[in-house]
């Protein structure tokens, strides 16, 4: 009679356990199904959220100018006038190498046209054609020299140049100005929250660099003169500062 008693009292041992394990089951199972759906909040709460956009505003000191001349060839030889560009592209590169720009920051461009093919009459016959140089100097001394040497070449297009962000200072402006931009974004979405009788919660979404208009240029910075429009040989440049924009856009819950 022992003997079969004791299948028993291990049966029912095993089937104590395994009710046991059962229950530690479904309370694991329960409490994620809680935390997922969260019952106890208003269901229409994961739909409110708040969209702010945080701005920044930099002001720096531009680091890169570059120049955009232009000369003008007409002859009613054709090969004269290419003769003439050559000359003058030649000289005008030999120049500025001497004066220190690098070889891989000048860059020439020619054009030209028959004029009777524009002017039927016939007036000012001959073939025209234009040289156009694009030189960039990241530095200020080097800059003005070659402005300086500009000015009594005789170019038809500006001899002052454009004053911009060079890649490095723009990327590390950018910088800055994202962590402003949002700093700005929290600020205002925790001003909306409060306002409206809600907290800020989590991050929804973030769209980086929106509305990102890079340099604004103001109008008091050193722009486009012509030689022929010059009273003094030397023109001093003046970049004064560059402003740089960033925008960034923040969606957040509200709770």
């Amino acid at each position: 009679m022992e003997q079969n008693a004791q299948p028993a009292s291990s049966a029912k041992l095993k089937f104590s356990l395994d009710y046991r394990v059962i229950v530690v089951v479904l309370l694991i199972i329960i409490a994620g199904m809680l935390a997922v759906w969260q019952p106890w909040q208003n269901p229409l709460a994961k739909e409110r959220t708040v969209a702010v956009t945080g701005e920044a505003t930099l002001k720096a000191t531009p680091d890169e100018f570059v120049f955009s001349p232009s000369y003008d060839f007409t002859n009613a030889d054709k090969q004269t006038a290419l003769n003439d560009l050559t000359k003058k592209s030649d000289d005008l590169v030999t120049k500025l190498k001497a004066l220190g720009v690098a070889d891989n920051l000048i860059k020439t461009n020619s054009s030209g046209y028959d004029y009777p093919v524009f002017r039927p009459s016939g007036d000012n016959a001959g073939f025209t054609y234009t040289l156009q140089l694009t030189i960039t100097v990241g530095d200020q001394k080097l800059a003005q020299k070659v402005q300086d040497y500009l000015v009594i070449t005789t170019p038809t297009g500006s001899v002052s140049p454009q004053a911009n962000f060079s890649d490095t200072k723009r990327k590390a402006l950018e910088v800055r100005a994202r962590e402003a931009a949002t700093k700005d974004a929290r600020a205002k979405a925790d001003q909306s929250a409060k306002n409206l009788g809600f907290a800020v919660g989590l991050v929804k979404t973030v769209t980086d660099g929106t509305g990102f208009g890079g340099i604004i240029y103001p109008m008091t910075a050193t722009g486009s003169a012509k030689a022929t429009d010059l009273s003094q040989p030397s023109l001093a440049i003046q970049p004064g500062e560059n402003d740089l924009s960033y925008t960034v856009t923040v969606t957040y819950y509200l709770k």
